[in-house]
């Protein structure tokens, strides 16, 4: 038995033709720490997701997505949080490759009616971008996995292929995590894979605005900026090494969010700052929660006692938001963390204002 390394990006966009509906699935590949594989897009409330193995990530906490042709790449933030052996993993996805992503959840919320001896096919795809469609059929079927084997004389389930999705029709019916011979290979059920998806997804909204404004940063937070520098926060460091100074600077600031967490940021200088953008960056290293509900004050006195409230908005599961506000005068900045998406300790890498 040997498991596949590779995963497949399946997005399946409806239209019509004629007196019928056809769907052309679309797919792309995913690389993870030198490992490629594949994976299948979902879009919900203003993201997009890929959903794959979890062995396909690895201990990887960001994977390349590659579109069909013509081929494009984005990155994605992984997350594993389905339970011990379900081989399956998520990943929110942001860039150029979202522009692919149109599948809603209620694609992958069907059920497997091929038994067995059904005529099924796995959908590839090539490095050139080329999509595949290999012919296979159903050899056995339990509760939570399907086995199929190929029936295409030469045609192999190569390295790589895990992750791709099998389809009955246009309908994805499962998706391929091991291989038993090179010829035959294992399913997760789509009802499982519909099930534990929209589990997750279903309760985490996309960014929204609120106060002064609030939208989920395309890129990641950069050093370069006003010169600010934070000075305190309320809730302590998980150890020395991870404190509030390294938001502006290299590291990060890790900790256990048991109240609401305010940081508090000064200008360097006398002078005061004419503030617009504030933009927050999570941490991707593994074991550390994306924070979520966050607001921003400002004040311009020398004290920094008269703060007043300038944005408000949620970061999304990808870990990049940024926070706009009317151009203000600031001498200190105050940023506030009162939830986070996961129970784990919440890790912020950096912090810049512009």
């Amino acid at each position: 038995m040997r498991i596949l390394r590779t995963c497949l990006l399946v997005v399946t966009v409806a239209a019509a033709a004629g007196n019928g509906t056809f769907i052309a699935a679309q797919t792309v590949r995913i690389e993870s720490a030198g490992e490629t594989g594949h994976g299948f897009l979902i879009h919900h409330a203003g993201l997009c997701w890929v959903i794959l193995p979890r062995h396909v990530a690895g201990d990887s906490r960001r994977v390349t997505v590659f579109s069909g042709a013509p081929v494009v790449h984005s990155p994605a933030l992984i997350e594993t949080p389905f339970w011990e052996g379900m081989d399956l993993a998520i990943g929110q996805l942001r860039g150029a490759v979202e522009e692919r992503c149109t599948a809603g959840l209620p694609l992958i919320s069907g059920e497997v009616r091929a038994g067995t001896g059904g005529e099924v096919h796995l959908q590839r795809l090539r490095s050139s971008g080329e999509v595949e469609r290999i012919p296979m059929q159903i050899t056995r079927t339990d509760y939570l996995t399907l086995e199929a084997m190929v029936t295409k004389p030469g045609e192999e389930l190569f390295k790589g292929s895990s992750g791709a999705f099998l389809f009955e029709g246009d309908r994805p019916i499962g998706m391929i995590t091991e291989a038993l011979t090179p010829t035959e290979g294992r399913f997760i059920r789509i009802e499982e894979i519909g099930q534990n998806i929209a589990r997750r997804i279903s309760r985490q909204a996309a960014p929204v605005a609120a106060g002064g404004g609030a939208v989920s940063a395309p890129e990641a937070p950069d050093s370069v900026g006003l010169a600010f520098e934070a000075v305190s926060a309320i809730l302590p460091p998980l150890t020395p090494d991870q404190g509030e100074a390294n938001l502006t600077g290299p590291g990060l600031y890790a900790f256990s969010l048991s109240r609401p967490n305010r940081i508090a940021f000064r200008v360097r200088g006398e002078a005061a700052a004419i503030l617009s953008r504030v933009r927050i960056r999570a941490t991707d290293e593994e074991g550390f929660a994306v924070p979520r509900d966050i607001t921003v004050e400002v004040a311009a006195d020398g004290a920094g006692q008269r703060a007043r409230p300038f944005a408000m908005g949620v970061m999304g599961p990808d870990g990049t938001l940024e926070l706009t506000g009317a151009a203000t005068s600031a001498r200190w900045v105050y940023v506030t963390i009162r939830s986070a998406w996961d129970e784990a300790p919440v890790g912020i890498d950096a912090v810049s204002f512009h």
